[in-house]
């Protein structure tokens, strides 16, 4: 049979999908090393299949586009001859995102899902860049979108507070920049986040509530104003509200790895926990290490939250369906990511306009990781958390 006769193509369920990434690519608005969405992500937008995303993707790379890796997620990759198409959208209308790394955690993928969304309602295009949390590589990506004339930038960034000439470089340049996740209180960009330590302050006030003995922080070892400001709020809530506690802090060192940084929390809380007083309240900057910590609990023959109450940081779903649900100071994302894109589309338009540093309050939401009060006895002094600001 002549080709003239073949029946028409078949439509795959996935051409959509592949099709609009194709464009994105070809038309500049997907770059090399930018990271597509999560799989899971993706079978959302293009309200298809998982099935259908994995074939899609896999085409894609057939095709020399794009390049999956397992854990980390599918990166865009370099090309030397791109296809023009009609009305790309150039350098200068694009916003750039970076990650520290684990893209295909599922917060990530809401928070970049909520800032191209915004960014798209003022005209902009976004193109993801994940710095795998490493510092030379966010400081490569930054250089070369400051020598592409990138106007804007969202960062997440994995440098410590210390070494910031990349940032420094990028706004002298005229970039415009907004942080999350940790400040540079030296520089001159803006900050979009949570109220560190009033967060703090109030998950440890609660466990104080919970008429706990002893206070324990489980902080990271980092240099950043998002661990320094946490302590801080615990330190205060512990002084103020705590009266004769005793409290202590243990600091993780950085690791490369989660499970490797769950290792040395174990180690540590062993050392730790044949001395501490029960019911003990334990305040942990990341959700993921609050669940790491309830099991290193449970296997040494501590219940959660008879002996042990936690709290975590971020409210991720893992925490929600864990097998003991976590108690978390949930963050704003999506409120994050509106006024992150308005801050930065504000003063690209008026470059003028000073530098803003937002923080917004978190919500402490109560789950099974610390009981309620009546579980935990109602003779528990109720304090008052309008009467216990932490002076910021």
């Amino acid at each position: 049979m002549s080709s003239l006769n073949a029946p028409p193509r078949k439509q795959r369920v996935h051409d959509d999908m592949v099709q609009d990434i194709r464009r994105q690519i070809e038309g500049g608005m997907l770059t090399a090393d930018n990271y597509l969405l999560p799989e899971r992500e993706l079978a959302k937008k293009y309200q298809v299949s998982s099935r259908a995303v994995r074939e899609g993707l896999a085409k894609l790379e057939v095709e020399g586009l794009i390049r999956r890796h397992q854990g980390r997620g599918t990166v865009v990759l370099a090309r030397e001859v791109v296809t023009a198409v009609s009305q790309p959208i150039s350098a200068a209308k694009n916003i750039a995102v970076i990650f520290q790394g684990r893209v295909r955690d599922t917060s990530t993928a809401e928070e970049f899902d909520c800032l191209q969304q915004a960014f798209q309602n003022e005209g902009y295009g976004t193109a993801l860049y994940v710095a795998d949390g490493d510092p030379e590589k966010e400081t490569r990506i930054v250089q070369r979108l400051v020598s592409e004339g990138v106007p804007g930038m969202v960062l997440y960034s994995s440098h410590p507070r210390t070494s910031y000439s990349h940032l420094k470089a990028a706004e002298d340049a005229g970039m415009k920049v907004v942080v999350f996740d940790h400040d540079f209180p030296e520089l001159n960009c803006n900050f979009v986040g949570i109220d560190d330590q009033l967060a703090a302050y109030e998950a440890t006030e609660h466990l104080i509530r919970l008429g706990c003995r002893e206070l324990l922080f489980i902080n990271s070892e980092r240099d950043w104003t998002t661990h320094i400001l946490r302590e801080r709020g615990f330190d205060q809530a512990a002084a103020k509200c705590g009266g004769h506690l005793p409290k202590r802090v243990i600091r993780l060192p950085n690791c490369e790895t989660p499970a490797q940084l769950g290792s040395r929390l174990r180690d540590e809380l062993a050392a730790n926990l044949g001395s501490m007083q029960r019911p003990l309240g334990i305040v942990v900057w990341w959700d993921e290490m609050a669940l790491s910590a309830i099991s290193c609990l449970r296997d040494a023959g501590w219940s959660v939250p008879s002996d042990a109450a936690v709290i975590g940081f971020a409210n991720d779903l893992s925490g929600e369906v864990a097998d003991i649900p976590l108690t978390t100071m949930a963050i704003p994302r999506e409120e994050i990511a509106r006024l992150a894109a308005a801050t930065l589309v504000s003063q690209m338009r008026d470059s003028s306009r000073p530098s803003q540093r937002i923080r917004l309050k978190a919500r402490l939401i109560i789950r099974e990781s610390c009981g309620t009060y009546r579980n935990r006895g109602e003779d528990s002094e109720q304090l008052s958390t309008a009467n216990m600001q932490t002076g910021l």
